[in-house]
């Protein structure tokens, strides 16, 4: 019986530990490798160096001056400090000459001397010599710290030889695909080739490091979700940073423009710029002027996308507008055909490339009852949505008969409803639901499953032993396991 429980005391503890040690992403190095010139030399010559490589400069933030030491157990001792010549050290390829004569706020130390100042005993062997890129006030991180390695032979030193590292790509996607709503978060993932490179990835908007976007490869990927942003077109780039600059290179993804939408809406004014509410009273021959957001707006150079006008009656044809650099068509007039019948309408503005559509529905003939049919203004379901295609919320009759059909979170409690809102507990209205599905925590949901599916496997294993055994609600004395 005691092995038994403490068979289960074990199992708990050990499931515990499994939950904490799967918290979170294991940090990781982010230092880069640097070129040295020249690639050996005496320890005794000061400087040791005339120039030196940075692949990928320095980040943004650490570009205003340069430390340069040799890594010894109590720490990093400086060989040059406050190297400020070329700064800012941006860019890539970026070649920084360390003078002979430095200025005064610049020192420089041989290698011998950077040994002697820390107090080490300089003996043969291999050293890390940092590279580090600080601030004006001497700030540094990880990220902003690059190396090479050097052996120490006597008083000769050089560049340690070592096979190139494996070269590396990086992938970046980002969901939903083509584009998102303003305010509605969304989901860059970077894919590292080879899948068993080992190290981490920043993700950047433009020069700027996305917030929490430093993350540790699992299985050749990482992600981050970015929270919702303003309208606009951003550009996004990933970038891996190996754990070992002598086993894989490190790489950079190319940059994916990726659009970020105001959300949808339509005015529409009449001939003397009132605004009409929806489902006006119109005739053939009047001029409207139309204006609307949401659509997919231009960038790397291009217009914004084409968006098709159609009338539903299929009457003459309307000419297509353009999206401006906001992704918005701004007082586009339309002409109503003189033709039309009777009834109800409706004009729909349909994006070419995303098929964002937007509707406004009007009546023509003074008789014409369209309480019935609320045609949808302002619908901009389309191809970036990957949460409300099924939403056909509002197209029912006032009676809230078809209220709701379409949304299947709310289709048995949304009747008589005739937005058809009311049954939806997880989406907005009138299918305007174009941002990613919110996270449901479904990685924590399933460590507390496999701890729960152990610890009653645990207690039905208890149980059968102690009923084999026949001491089930046995009680005095007995024989121990």
């Amino acid at each position: 019986m005691h092995a038994a429980l403490l068979s289960v005391l074990a199992l708990v503890l050990g499931s515990s530990a499994l939950v904490l040690t799967t918290a979170g992403p294991a940090g990781a190095d982010d230092s880069g490798t640097v070129t040295l010139t020249p690639g050996s030399g005496s320890v005794d010559d000061n400087p040791p160096l005339t120039q030196l490589t940075l692949p990928d400069g320095c980040p943004t933030g650490y570009q205003d001056q340069i430390e340069i030491g040799v890594a010894l157990p109590g720490g990093t001792s400086d060989i040059v400090y406050g190297l400020t010549d070329g700064a800012p050290y941006s860019g890539t390829d970026v070649d920084v000459t360390v003078p002979a004569d430095p200025g005064p706020t610049t020192y420089i130390n041989s290698i011998a001397d950077a040994f002697g100042n820390s107090g080490a005993t300089m003996t043969d062997g291999t050293y890390p010599l940092n590279v580090i890129c600080e601030s004006s006030t001497g700030a540094s991180t990880s990220a902003s710290t690059f190396s090479a390695l050097i052996d120490i032979t006597g008083h000769d030193w050089a560049v340690k030889q070592v096979a190139p590292p494996a070269t590396t790509s990086v992938a970046l996607a980002i969901t939903p695909a083509s584009f998102s709503l303003t305010d509605q978060p969304f989901t860059l993932k970077a894919t590292v080739t080879p899948s068993d490179a080992v190290g981490s990835v920043q993700f950047f908007s433009g020069p700027t490091p996305v917030e929490g976007g430093t993350q540790a490869l699992s299985n050749g990927t990482a992600s981050v979700t970015v929270p919702g942003v303003a309208a606009s077109v951003y550009s996004y780039t990933a970038v891996f940073k190996p754990t070992d600059p002598t086993t894989y290179a490190s790489s950079t993804s190319p940059v994916v423009s990726y659009n970020v939408l105001a959300e949808s809406g339509i005015t529409v004014l009449d001939k003397d710029n009132n605004t009409l509410e929806e489902t006006p009273l119109l005739k053939g021959g009047d001029k409207i002027t139309v204006s609307l957001t949401g659509f997919l707006n231009a960038r790397d150079g291009n217009p914004g996308e084409t968006v098709h006008l159609k009338l539903d009656d299929g009457s003459s044809p309307l000419p297509d507008a353009t999206a401006d650099a906001q992704g918005a068509i701004t007082n586009l007039a339309v002409t109503i055909p003189t033709s039309i019948a009777d009834g109800c309408h409706t004009l729909d503005l349909t994006g070419a490339t995303s098929a964002i559509k937007q509707s406004f529905p009007f009546k023509t003939g003074a008789d014409t009852d369209c309480s019935g049919d609320s045609g949808g203004s302002g619908d901009t379901s389309g191809s970036g949505d990957t949460s409300g295609t099924g939403d056909t919320s509002g197209t029912g009759d006032s009676s809230g008969d078809t209220a709701g059909t379409g949304d299947s979170s709310g289709a048995t409690s949304g009747t008589g409803d005739t937005s058809g809102t009311a049954g939806d507990s997880g989406g907005t209205s009138g299918g305007s639901n174009l941002g990613p599905l919110a996270a449901t925590g479904a990685g924590g949901a399933l460590t507390y499953s496999v701890l729960s599916v152990l610890m009653v496997a645990a207690g039905g294993f208890l149980v059968y032993r102690v009923r084999r055994d026949g001491k089930l609600l046995t009680f005095g004395s007995g024989p121990r396991d």
